[in-house]
Formats: structure tokens, C-alpha cells, sequence
């Protein structure tokens, strides 16, 4: 009896000490593929949030909007061009619209490979 009360203890600790190193090995690998999808997804396009819109452009729709990623992240400077959409409820409407925005609330997105403004929205 003394024995299997041994082995029994032997085993239950046995799996105890194995827990952590199976957990640990498993949500390593799990954590890999959610990062590596993610990080595909952030690394094409990315936007800021500015509570007070700072847009300049041309007549021909050439200039730039900056804004902060995040409040502790520094400030980013990106490309307008004739290309951008301006989305005013989802609904798209001429970029000349996005000027109306200045020191307003509004959400620009871009590529951030080459800083160029893909959407204005509001």
C-alpha cells in the first residue's frame, strides 16, 4: 500500500513539474503564428486618430496630414496625393471635403512603407 501511495504522489508531481514546460512549449508556437499574421496585416497599411485634423494640399491634391499613431508614439507626416479617398460616413465624396476637417476629428490611413495617405475618414 505504502508503494502505490509512492507512485501515486510520484506521478501527480511528476506532472506538475511537466505542466508549465508544455504550456510554455505550446502557447510559444500558437503565439508565433498570431503575431507573424499580424504583424503582415500592420507592416501594408496603418492609421492615426487626431482629434484636431492637420491636412495641407494643393489644387492638385498634392500635400500631407500628420498625426500621432499614439499618444506616446512621435508624430508621422504622410503624403497626399490625387489618389486618397475621403470617406465622409462611409459614404466616399470628393477629396476637397477633407479641408472642411481641419482642427476636426478624422482618422487617416496609410501605407507604411512609403508614408502615402490611402483614406481620410470621418
Amino acid at each position: 500500500m505504502k508503494k502505490k501511495i509512492q507512485i501515486y504522489i510520484s506521478a501527480i508531481v511528476l506532472m506538475a513539474m511537466m505542466s508549465p514546460v508544455v504550456a510554455a512549449d505550446n502557447s510559444g508556437s500558437s503565439k508565433k503564428l498570431v503575431r507573424s499574421h499580424h504583424n503582415a496585416v500592420v507592416d501594408q497599411y496603418n492609421a492615426f486618430e487626431s482629434e484636431a485634423l492637420r491636412i495641407s494640399f494643393n489644387d492638385n491634391f498634392n500635400g500631407f496630414a500628420e498625426g500621432k499613431v499614439c499618444d506616446l508614439c512621435e508624430e508621422i507626416k504622410v503624403t497626399i496625393t490625387p489618389q486618397t479617398k475621403a470617406y465622409e460616413n462611409n459614404i466616399e465624396v470628393p477629396l476637397k471635403n477633407a479641408k472642411s476637417r481641419i482642427g476636426r476629428f478624422a482618422t487617416v490611413m496609410f501605407e507604411v512603407e512609403s508614408k502615402r495617405a490611402v483614406a481620410i475618414r470621418w
